[in-house]
């Protein structure tokens, strides 16, 4: 159970440092934070894919049975593995890799709020926002992996749940 759930763990991650760094040569964490906005969410679909994927694995590997308790853990499997790992990734990225990446971001979203005319109290709410939730601190890193493992096991959850066969 262990060895398929960390194998999709790993791959998920592996996606997401490629999908991290194309994202990057293509300007999407740089200058088109417009584009960016969208794009950095498939990295999220794509480790709830893999939680779901590695469940349905671990099933069809015990001729299409599984228990909700091992779905569950297959799929918490897959969040402890990849949610310390993408958060370091992330602290990487963005404090050495693009350390310019919150300012830019914090550019682009004040220039959203101007456009529109929004008051100085909501600019001022939106740039602490995004700056909590776009690294550059202890807290924010943490908050990363703590939703990150969260959102994850509900995905876990949800589809042991559903995959699970029921007992007679």
């Amino acid at each position: 159970m262990k060895n398929i759930a960390v194998r999709y763990a790993l791959i998920a991650f592996l996606v997401t440092v490629v999908w991290t760094l194309f994202e990057h040569q293509m300007g999407y964490n740089t200058v088109d934070h417009a584009k960016g906005q969208y794009t950095r969410m498939i990295t999220a679909f794509v480790f709830y894919f893999f939680i779901a994927f590695a469940i349905a694995r671990q099933k069809r590997n015990q001729r299409n049975t599984i228990s909700f308790k091992e779905g569950f853990v297959t799929g918490l499997i897959v969040c402890v593995v990849y949610a310390p790992l993408s958060t370091l990734w992330f602290a990487l990225y963005g404090e050495v890799i693009n350390p310019r990446y919150q300012a830019s971001l914090m550019e682009f979203e004040r220039s959203k709020l101007v456009a529109i005319k929004a008051s100085p109290i909501i600019i001022a709410d939106k740039m602490k926002e995004v700056q909590l939730m776009s690294g550059g601190s202890f807290l924010s890193y943490f908050l990363l992996f703590v939703f990150t493992f969260l959102i994850g096991a509900i995905i876990a959850f949800t589809t042991a749940l559903l995959v699970r066969n029921q007992v007679r």
